[in-house]
């Protein structure tokens, strides 16, 4: 009898006990189950497979890409599948397509689009905030110049005069269009005199986006302000005051990123 009771007490104490619905804690929700995609996916390998090609060298910029028929051919799948692939390549930049006798699939030259459309996306979900890209366009572009400053030579400021130039014609027409392409140009030309191209498409990138934000403000910098600014700028760098340049430069993205959007 004792050994029964000994048996009964050691099964009660391992089996699961039940918790008081009132006092347990919640559980938590099952994630949801997710349907099987049926949809064929070969599109995204035919994707992968192109920008493989164009890791290893062997698809260049410029370079013509088979025929969509010979394409579909070649990778054994259906002119859908390369149709779909195309145009995803087309969505992230690495391909353009052409239409009429000479047109087709031609492997991209490479813009900084897509870098300023992923920047935009995080502002837009409001993991960067407009204040943080603004000191960043400002501290790249300083870091630029800091570059330029340890070459300690005085740069080719030939394509900055240029565009200071078609500055002043820009204001003096009033034409808002070419003012905004001449700005962008301004601060592309001053990253290409690193050389570094990682630089110029990151610099391209920020002023794009920050022009996108600011496309509707920019035309309110009183004129002799912008030019003043640009030709002080351009004459700190050739007289090698480089230091010089680079507060002139701050206080007119100063002016651009907090006056203007402050007004706004």
């Amino acid at each position: 009898m004792q050994c029964l009771l000994e048996a009964r007490n050691a099964l009660v104490a391992i089996e699961p006990r039940l918790e008081d619905p009132m006092t347990a804690p919640a559980k938590r929700p099952e994630p949801p189950v997710f349907e099987p995609v049926k949809q064929n996916r070969n599109f995204e390998v035919v994707v992968q497979v192109v920008r493989e090609k164009m890791m290893r060298g062997e698809l260049k910029p410029g370079d013509k890409l088979p025929p969509e028929r010979e394409l579909a051919k070649q990778l054994d799948v259906s002119r859908n599948v390369v149709r779909e692939a195309l145009r995803i390549l087309e969505n992230a930049g690495l391909v353009v397509t052409r239409k009429g006798a000479y047109g087709g699939a031609f492997v991209s030259e490479g813009t900084a689009t897509q870098m300023s459309q992923v920047l935009s996306d995080l502002i837009m979900l409001n993991a960067i905030k407009l204040s943080d890209l603004f000191e960043a366009r400002t501290l790249l572009l300083e870091m630029i110049l800091d570059q330029i400053k340890k070459r300690g030579t005085i740069p080719d400021l030939t394509a900055l005069d240029a565009n200071l130039v078609e500055t002043e014609e820009a204001v003096t027409a009033r034409d808002s269009a070419r003012r905004v392409a001449v700005a962008r140009d301004f601060y592309h030309q001053i990253a290409a005199l690193t050389g570094n191209t990682a630089l110029v498409y990151t610099t391209d990138a920020q002023t794009e986006l920050t022009q996108t934000f600011l496309q509707f403000r920019i035309g309110d910098m009183a004129p002799e302000v912008l030019l003043n600014s640009r030709r002080n700028f351009v004459e700190h760098l050739r007289a090698g005051r480089v230091d010089e340049a680079k507060e002139e430069l701050r206080a007119h993205l100063d002016r651009v990123h907090t006056g203007l959007w402050e007004r706004s």
